[in-house]
């Protein structure tokens, strides 16, 4: 009796063990069809705004009349900031003489985590001297758009980024100057950023004169000889010496007579002895 008590017990409790495992299964199984119905959501989200992004990326490039290609449009969103390359950044110096004549610097655009973005945008630079007073700080400012901003990308081992190198527009007083960089994204955007700059500064700048860039520097032309200035006295000099040169190897007979000494005399002799009387 009491065997066939314990049998039944088991055999309850195994029927309990067996329900509660199919229903934890009926659970995953609509779990799993919840999440592949909302991955096949997502994948037709994605395909969306894929979409989207590809008109929206070829109507801005319509809209900024060629300054932005299409596949530079996915660069325009990744864009957060830019920043100066300071090894790159600083005074150039062309003649190894005291002071820089020009200076130059590399500026980067940025992502969100601090990586170089290559977009063309407009950009302004502005040099200023906060040693001197307000009205007196600025050392010179150069705007550059989008199109002239291309040719100056430059990539190197210590850094890439959009390269100007630019003569003075003001010689500066001091040798520790302050570069303000104005970024203007083809969207509209506007980002800032400052950064200091040492050169060697020129010692008298009252006579400095205007420095041009590397490219534009071409040697100076020699000084001209002219040979006009007396031409029937050189050309009659000319025929004479070729006229008495004109066979130096030429044979002289014994009976010929010797040419004539300019210093027969002997009062004319340039040797002669001077004896005091």
């Amino acid at each position: 009796m009491s065997l066939l008590l314990i049998l039944t017990l088991m055999g309850c409790g195994g029927r309990g063990h067996s329900d509660l495992l199919e229903a934890r299964l009926r659970q995953q199984e609509d779990s799993i069809f919840a999440l592949q119905r909302d991955l096949k959501e997502s994948q037709h989200a994605l395909d969306s705004a894929r979409h989207q992004s590809e008109v929206m990326s070829k109507q801005l490039a319509k809209a900024s009349n060629g300054s932005l290609l299409p596949e530079q449009t996915k660069a325009l969103y990744k864009v957060t900031g830019v920043k100066v390359n300071s090894l790159l950044t600083g005074g150039v110096d062309l003649d190894s003489k005291q002071g820089d004549e020009l200076w130059t610097t590399v500026v980067t655009p940025h992502d969100a985590d601090g990586e170089t973005v290559k977009l063309p945008a407009d950009f302004e630079l502005e040099l200023v001297d906060l040693n001197q007073p307000e009205e007196n700080r600025r050392v010179g400012l150069w705007t550059f758009d989008s199109q002239e901003v291309r040719s100056h990308w430059y990539s190197g081992f210590a850094g890439s980024g959009f390269r100007f190198e630019l003569p003075w527009q003001t010689t500066p007083h001091n040798s520790e100057l302050t570069l303000v960089v104005r970024m203007k994204s083809p969207d509209g955007r506007i980002f800032n950023t400052t950064s200091p700059l040492k050169i060697a500064q020129i010692e008298n700048t009252t006579s400095v004169k205007q420095a041009v860039s590397r490219e534009r520097l071409t040697p100076a032309e020699p000084a001209r000889i002219s040979f006009d200035e007396n031409p029937a006295v050189i050309q009659q000099q000319s025929a004479t010496v070729s006229a008495e040169i004109e066979n130096p190897f030429e044979e002289v007979r014994e009976d010929q007579p010797a040419a004539p000494s300019p210093f027969q005399a002997d009062d004319e002799s340039p040797f002669r002895v001077i004896t005091d009387e």
